[in-house]
């Protein structure tokens, strides 16, 4: 995995634990649980994640892309 600035020590751990953390807010936040392709940004890194509902109740991941300047 390629991780964001990388000099940084625990870079990858810090990602991981964000990514975790922006999978529970969509898990706790999303109203309308479509099969329908949608996107979160994540808080502290540029990366976009791209997700969708499977049978109105599993969030299933399908892409996590870093977002362009």
């Amino acid at each position: 995995m390629r991780v964001f600035n990388t000099e940084k020590e625990n870079k990858g751990i810090d990602f991981l634990e964000d990514l975790k953390a922006s999978i529970n807010q969509i898990l706790a936040t999303s109203t309308i649980k479509s099969s329908e392709i949608a996107v979160n940004k994540m808080e502290n890194f540029p990366v976009i994640i791209h997700y969708v509902f499977e049978n109105e109740e599993n969030l299933f991941i399908t892409a996590i892309f870093k977002e362009l300047n």
